[in-house]
């Protein structure tokens, strides 16, 4: 089934990282992509079953593997004033998606 998927579809679910950091919006892509494939009829109503299915699927696995990594430690959040009390001048850039302001 997967050799029939178009590549650039698979490769943006082959991207673990993008998924962990952004579940949700991973996914939202991964469908849009999958019903414009199939509106250019490059995969056909069944494939755009899968590729719909795989989607929500790697998004679940995504959750998971950010609260596992969270639970672990590799994820902090603390806010920029709690950085400033222990590490005076230290410069905070960006911060995790969907995470505090």
């Amino acid at each position: 089934m997967m050799s029939r998927l178009p590549r650039a579809w698979l490769a943006e679910l082959d991207d673990q990282f993008a998924l962990i950091t952004d579940p949700d919006g991973r996914a939202a892509v991964l469908g849009e992509m999958a019903h414009a494939a199939h509106r250019r009829r490059e995969v056909s109503a069944e494939d755009l079953t899968d590729m719909l299915e795989l989607a929500e699927a790697a998004r679940y696995w995504a959750l998971m593997e950010h609260e596992d990594a969270y639970h672990i430690g590799l994820f902090m959040y603390e806010s920029a004033k709690e950085w400033e009390r222990d590490e005076p001048g230290r410069i905070v850039v960006g911060r995790t998606p969907g995470m505090g302001a």
